[in-house]
Protein backbone atom coordinates (compact mmCIF):
# COMPACT_ATOMS: atom_id res chain seq x y z
CA UNK A 1 0.00 0.00 0.00
CA UNK A 2 1.14 3.75 -0.92
CA UNK A 3 1.65 6.00 1.57
CA UNK A 4 0.99 3.60 4.33
CA UNK A 5 1.70 4.85 7.70
CA UNK A 6 0.69 2.52 9.92
CA UNK A 7 4.00 1.06 10.70
CA UNK A 8 5.39 4.02 12.31
CA UNK A 9 2.74 5.95 13.48
CA UNK A 10 3.28 4.86 17.36
CA UNK A 11 7.13 6.84 16.64
CA UNK A 12 6.40 9.37 14.43
CA UNK A 13 6.23 12.17 16.74
CA UNK A 14 8.93 11.21 18.74
CA UNK A 15 11.05 10.99 15.10
CA UNK A 16 10.00 14.09 13.93
CA UNK A 17 11.24 15.90 17.21
CA UNK A 18 14.43 14.23 17.36
CA UNK A 19 15.08 15.14 13.63
CA UNK A 20 13.50 19.06 13.42
CA UNK A 21 12.82 19.86 17.50
CA UNK A 22 9.21 21.84 17.50
CA UNK A 23 9.67 23.32 14.23
CA UNK A 24 6.74 20.71 12.77
CA UNK A 25 4.72 21.99 15.83
CA UNK A 26 5.24 25.69 15.76
CA UNK A 27 4.62 25.61 12.42
CA UNK A 28 1.32 24.22 12.48
CA UNK A 29 0.40 25.69 15.74
CA UNK A 30 1.11 28.97 14.25
CA UNK A 31 -1.53 28.83 11.95
CA UNK A 32 -3.95 28.39 14.73
CA UNK A 33 -4.93 31.87 14.75
CA UNK A 34 -7.09 31.93 12.09
CA UNK A 35 -9.39 29.60 13.70
CA UNK A 36 -12.71 31.70 15.38
CA UNK A 37 -15.81 31.06 17.17
CA UNK A 38 -18.34 29.10 14.82
CA UNK A 39 -15.43 27.86 11.98
CA UNK A 40 -16.27 24.41 10.70
CA UNK A 41 -12.55 23.04 9.81
CA UNK A 42 -11.66 20.21 7.14
CA UNK A 43 -8.40 18.68 8.65
CA UNK A 44 -6.62 16.80 6.12
CA UNK A 45 -3.45 14.28 7.16
CA UNK A 46 -3.31 15.05 10.96
CA UNK A 47 -1.36 12.11 12.25
CA UNK A 48 -1.81 11.48 15.63
CA UNK A 49 -3.47 14.07 16.12
CA UNK A 50 -2.22 16.12 18.74
CA UNK A 51 -3.44 19.52 16.86
CA UNK A 52 -7.16 18.58 18.15
CA UNK A 53 -5.58 19.06 21.81
CA UNK A 54 -4.06 22.41 20.19
CA UNK A 55 -7.37 23.79 18.55
CA UNK A 56 -9.55 22.62 21.63
CA UNK A 57 -7.06 24.89 23.55
CA UNK A 58 -7.85 27.99 21.70
CA UNK A 59 -11.14 27.90 23.69
CA UNK A 60 -13.01 28.73 20.70
CA UNK A 61 -17.06 28.39 20.60
CA UNK A 62 -18.30 25.90 18.70
CA UNK A 63 -15.83 24.73 16.81
CA UNK A 64 -16.19 21.51 14.66
CA UNK A 65 -13.64 19.42 13.01
CA UNK A 66 -13.82 16.57 10.04
CA UNK A 67 -10.40 14.95 10.52
CA UNK A 68 -9.36 12.60 7.67
CA UNK A 69 -6.65 10.55 7.76
CA UNK A 70 -5.91 7.70 6.01
CA UNK A 71 -3.88 5.76 8.35
CA UNK A 72 -6.04 3.55 10.52
CA UNK A 73 -3.42 3.61 13.41
CA UNK A 74 -3.23 7.19 13.66
CA UNK A 75 -6.86 8.05 13.43
CA UNK A 76 -6.73 5.37 17.13
CA UNK A 77 -4.68 7.62 18.71
CA UNK A 78 -6.08 10.58 17.73
CA UNK A 79 -9.15 8.96 19.19
CA UNK A 80 -7.50 9.04 22.59
CA UNK A 81 -6.74 12.68 22.92
CA UNK A 82 -8.23 15.57 24.69
CA UNK A 83 -10.53 18.19 22.67
CA UNK A 84 -13.40 18.03 25.04
CA UNK A 85 -14.65 21.69 23.86
CA UNK A 86 -14.57 20.82 20.27
CA UNK A 87 -16.45 18.59 17.94
CA UNK A 88 -14.65 16.09 15.59
CA UNK A 89 -15.73 13.81 13.43
CA UNK A 90 -12.84 11.11 12.33
CA UNK A 91 -13.11 10.00 8.67
CA UNK A 92 -10.53 6.93 7.80
CA UNK A 93 -9.77 7.37 4.59
CA UNK A 94 -7.47 8.39 1.59
CA UNK A 95 -8.03 11.96 0.93
CA UNK A 96 -8.22 10.85 -2.68
CA UNK A 97 -11.46 9.18 -2.42
CA UNK A 98 -13.25 11.49 0.39
CA UNK A 99 -16.01 12.95 -0.65
CA UNK A 100 -18.53 15.56 1.24
CA UNK A 101 -21.30 17.67 0.75
CA UNK A 102 -20.31 19.65 3.61
CA UNK A 103 -18.36 23.24 2.77
CA UNK A 104 -15.87 24.59 5.43
CA UNK A 105 -14.50 28.05 7.04
CA UNK A 106 -10.95 26.28 6.72
CA UNK A 107 -8.73 23.65 5.35
CA UNK A 108 -5.98 22.61 6.96
CA UNK A 109 -3.32 20.18 5.66
CA UNK A 110 -0.18 19.57 7.65
CA UNK A 111 2.99 17.76 5.51
CA UNK A 112 -0.01 16.27 3.27
CA UNK A 113 0.98 16.89 -0.38
CA UNK A 114 4.62 15.77 0.32
CA UNK A 115 3.28 12.90 -0.05
CA UNK A 116 2.12 12.59 -3.50
CA UNK A 117 3.08 13.18 -7.02
CA UNK A 118 2.40 15.48 -9.48
CA UNK A 119 -0.50 14.53 -11.03
CA UNK A 120 -2.26 13.47 -7.42
CA UNK A 121 -1.44 16.96 -6.22
CA UNK A 122 -3.56 18.45 -9.20
CA UNK A 123 -6.36 16.48 -8.32
CA UNK A 124 -6.43 16.43 -4.40
CA UNK A 125 -6.19 20.57 -4.27
CA UNK A 126 -8.98 20.73 -7.01
CA UNK A 127 -11.24 18.52 -4.73
CA UNK A 128 -10.02 19.98 -1.75
CA UNK A 129 -10.78 23.66 -3.67
CA UNK A 130 -14.24 22.71 -3.55
CA UNK A 131 -14.93 22.52 0.05
CA UNK A 132 -13.90 25.44 1.14
CA UNK A 133 -16.34 28.71 0.97
CA UNK A 134 -15.41 31.92 -0.54
CA UNK A 135 -13.26 33.83 1.79
CA UNK A 136 -12.18 30.74 3.35
CA UNK A 137 -8.81 29.97 4.65
CA UNK A 138 -6.37 27.39 3.46
CA UNK A 139 -3.68 26.66 5.85
CA UNK A 140 -1.11 24.97 4.53
CA UNK A 141 2.74 23.56 6.42
CA UNK A 142 5.22 21.78 4.78
CA UNK A 143 8.41 21.59 3.81
CA UNK A 144 10.42 24.40 1.63
CA UNK A 145 12.36 22.75 -2.16
CA UNK A 146 13.79 25.70 -3.26
CA UNK A 147 16.93 24.68 -4.83
CA UNK A 148 18.20 27.90 -6.06
CA UNK A 149 18.29 29.18 -2.11
CA UNK A 150 18.31 25.83 -0.37
CA UNK A 151 21.72 24.60 1.21
CA UNK A 152 23.14 21.30 0.32
CA UNK A 153 21.80 19.64 3.88
CA UNK A 154 18.34 20.95 3.53
CA UNK A 155 18.67 18.77 0.09
CA UNK A 156 20.47 16.35 1.83
CA UNK A 157 17.82 16.03 4.60
CA UNK A 158 15.00 16.24 2.03
CA UNK A 159 16.63 13.21 -0.14
CA UNK A 160 17.03 11.23 3.33
CA UNK A 161 13.45 12.02 4.55
CA UNK A 162 12.32 10.41 0.84
CA UNK A 163 14.28 7.75 1.08
CA UNK A 164 13.36 6.89 4.66
CA UNK A 165 9.48 6.71 4.38
CA UNK A 166 10.18 4.86 0.68
CA UNK A 167 11.30 2.08 2.87
CA UNK A 168 8.61 2.90 5.96
CA UNK A 169 5.98 3.79 3.81
CA UNK A 170 6.20 2.97 0.99
CA UNK A 171 5.51 6.96 -0.07
CA UNK A 172 4.73 7.61 -3.56
CA UNK A 173 6.81 10.26 -4.81
CA UNK A 174 10.44 11.14 -4.50
CA UNK A 175 10.25 14.86 -5.21
CA UNK A 176 8.58 17.52 -3.43
CA UNK A 177 6.47 19.86 -4.89
CA UNK A 178 6.00 23.73 -4.92
CA UNK A 179 2.31 24.56 -4.52
CA UNK A 180 2.34 28.19 -5.23
CA UNK A 181 1.33 27.97 -8.41
CA UNK A 182 -1.67 25.55 -7.52
CA UNK A 183 -3.06 29.23 -5.06
CA UNK A 184 -2.39 31.54 -7.75
CA UNK A 185 -5.53 31.80 -9.54
CA UNK A 186 -8.39 31.70 -6.67
CA UNK A 187 -5.78 32.85 -3.32
CA UNK A 188 -4.47 35.40 -2.07
CA UNK A 189 -1.32 34.93 0.66
CA UNK A 190 -2.31 36.41 4.00
CA UNK A 191 0.99 35.79 5.89
CA UNK A 192 4.49 33.19 5.74
CA UNK A 193 6.26 31.93 8.34
CA UNK A 194 9.62 30.17 8.09
CA UNK A 195 11.17 27.35 10.67
CA UNK A 196 13.87 25.57 10.54
CA UNK A 197 16.15 27.61 9.21
CA UNK A 198 13.67 28.09 6.25
CA UNK A 199 13.70 24.28 5.55
CA UNK A 200 9.42 24.36 7.16
CA UNK A 201 7.01 26.72 5.92
CA UNK A 202 3.76 27.66 7.78
CA UNK A 203 1.32 29.71 4.95
CA UNK A 204 -2.16 30.95 5.37
CA UNK A 205 -3.79 31.84 2.15
CA UNK A 206 -7.39 32.97 1.54
CA UNK A 207 -9.80 31.94 -0.95
CA UNK A 208 -10.88 35.18 -3.47
CA UNK A 209 -13.26 33.58 -5.75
Amino acid sequence: MRNDYNGIANYYDRLSRIVFQRSIIKAQAYLLEFVQDNNRILLVGGGTGWILEEISKLNKQNVSVVYVEKSAKMTELSKKRKYKNISVEFVNSPVETYTTQQQFDIILTPFLFDNFIDKKIKYIFSKLDTYLKKRGFWLYADFVNDKQNNKAWQQLLLKTMYTFFKLTTNIETQKLVDLKGYFEEKYVMITQQFYYKHFIQAVAYRKIR
